[in-house]
């Protein structure tokens, strides 16, 4: 495949797991980015099996609720409730032939859900370092790498979760590092003095309401203007709408993780991100890129 001189001698474009529809599309958008340089570039991607592993040589590697599904200091009651829920929601959300819109009330319903289940545990603050350090969340192949560049670069990156905030800081601080240029908008429990959780902190993130949240009409982006160029990167077609609230956009590079291919749903990513990746437990697309800001 020829595309252009700025991406000959990327790896990551000569591996099988990537997909294109439009790969002259893509490299000039590559080329457009790498040539206005760190300066006009943001980086906005997703947490849960985007920025994390879905399996490590197929071992399945746990999301951010997830771990607290896996752990031994949940209750039961927890566990039976959130497989429960996931085995009734996880086909709605990767139905191909249902419209964003028709899922949205089933992800409010499934989000609902887990909330108020997971506040009757009486999970305390003090084991959630323990929680990701048992757990089996990891960070795909590259990530803390892609991190410690764009801090060294001082590329604002947003990282924007369905999953769970407090469990994100903990596990950028244990398996890579919680830069000051990374701001993490997601679901944060509440707790009360003694550390016991009792809520949630602000309104509901869950994976196609991302466009709604408060982040587009607060300052962040407005912060952020002159940096036009953007690298998103998510494995959700709700992820698309995490970079609304970019000023004046100009190049953004959407790149989708297909972590359960089917025909089906390639040809929907396809449609609607500019790369998709295929069980590609690595970030080598997006080092690659961002070396060569270097």
């Amino acid at each position: 495949m020829q595309l252009s001189k700025v991406i000959d001698g990327m790896k990551s474009f000569e591996k099988a797991t990537i997909k294109m529809k439009d790969p002259a599309k893509v490299a000039n958008m590559v080329s457009q980015l790498v040539s206005e340089g760190p300066s006009k570039l943001q980086v906005i991607l997703d947490f849960d099996h985007t920025l994390t592993r879905v399996h490590d040589n197929g071992n399945k590697c746990a999301c951010t609720w997830e771990i607290l599904d896996r752990s031994d200091l949940m209750p039961q009651m927890y566990r039976d409730e959130t497989n429960r829920l996931r085995d009734k929601y996880y086909p709605i959300e990767i139905d191909p032939h249902m419209t964003i819109a028709e899922k949205v009330p089933y992800a409010v319903e499934w989000y609902t859900q887990a909330h108020e289940v997971l506040i009757k545990t009486g999970l305390k603050k003090q084991d959630l370092v323990n929680m990701v350090k048992d757990s089996t969340a990891q960070f795909r192949s590259g990530t803390d790498r892609l991190l410690e560049d764009l801090h060294r670069l001082n590329v604002p990156v947003l990282i924007f979760s369905a999953g769970l905030g407090d469990l994100i800081h903990v596990m950028l601080d244990q398996q890579a590092k919680d830069h000051d240029n990374i701001k993490v908008v997601s679901n944060y429990m509440r707790f009360d003095e003694e550390g016991k959780m009792i809520g949630f902190t602000d309104e509901m993130i869950h994976m196609y309401n991302k466009n709604e949240n408060a982040v587009h009409s607060s300052s962040y982006f407005e912060r952020l203007k002159g940096r036009n160029n953007v690298i998103l990167m998510g494995d959700n077609v709700g992820d698309l709408h995490m970079a609304d609230g970019v000023d004046n956009p100009n190049v953004t590079l959407k790149i989708g993780f297909l972590n359960q291919p089917s025909e089906e749903r390639l040809a929907k990513f396809l449609d609607l991100f500019d790369v998709v990746l295929l069980d590609d437990q690595t970030m080598d697309l997006g080092n690659d890129i961002v070396s060569r800001l270097m």
